[in-house]
């Protein structure tokens, strides 16, 4: 089977890990989300993170309903790596070059045959530069913060907060800096309804 990439970047919360699971659950996409796999670095290597200590590290996954998880010491990761803690400590170590580039080899390990939907940061601009279809998500960011709220059970300014912080740290880092992959579509999801984001984009798959 022929491969076909499918990428969707975006800054936090603009609504491309919900897009991702629509493709994988109705349209036979596969998902790849890349900040899943910072944020298990974070969570298994916390405040002892070092180059050596990735370079050790035991990553796998396996696939189950269309999803990635992964798995460490034979134990799924993917619940455990939703909170603001885990999210913040990811996003502090993807500044780093040498944990870009063990990311980027563990995203196209896993998508090297089949079909494929990839969100991140870089997903398109870097990871899969060849992809077949490339789409960049934004929303203004007090929308933003709102979702990430409801969806963290968490309070506005504390989202609203976070959102600035990760922005700033995305725009700014010198390794692979949040930008809009060559050739993507953009699409603002400001005023779009979750469906309307996503029957958009399924009108040019």
């Amino acid at each position: 089977m022929a491969n076909f990439i499918v990428t969707i970047d975006g800054p936090s919360g603009s609504g491309k890990s919900t897009i991702c699971k629509m493709l994988a659950k109705n349209d036979g996409f596969i998902h790849i989300d890349t900040g899943k796999i910072y944020r298990s670095i974070a969570y298994l290597l916390g405040e002892t993170f070092s180059q050596d200590k990735l370079n050790k590290l035991k990553l796998d996954f396996k696939l189950q309903d269309s999803q990635i998880l992964l798995v460490a010491n034979g134990k799924i990761l993917n619940d455990l790596l939703s909170s603001e803690y885990i999210a913040k400590k990811a996003s502090l170590i993807a500044q780093k070059e040498f944990v870009r580039s063990f990311v980027n080899d563990f995203a196209r390990k896993i998508a090297y045959n089949g079909k494929f939907v990839i969100d991140g940061r870089d997903a398109g601009s870097l990871i899969f530069t060849n992809a077949q279809l490339k789409f960049f998500l934004t929303a203004k960011t007090e929308e933003r913060a709102k979702r990430r709220s409801i969806e963290l059970s968490i309070n506005y300014k504390e989202s609203l907060d976070s959102i600035i912080q990760r922005d700033k740290q995305d725009s700014e880092r010198k390794v692979s800096p949040l930008v809009v992959p060559k050739g993507a579509i953009k699409i603002d999801s400001s005023n779009l309804a979750i469906e309307e984001v996503y029957s958009l984009i399924k009108s040019y798959l």
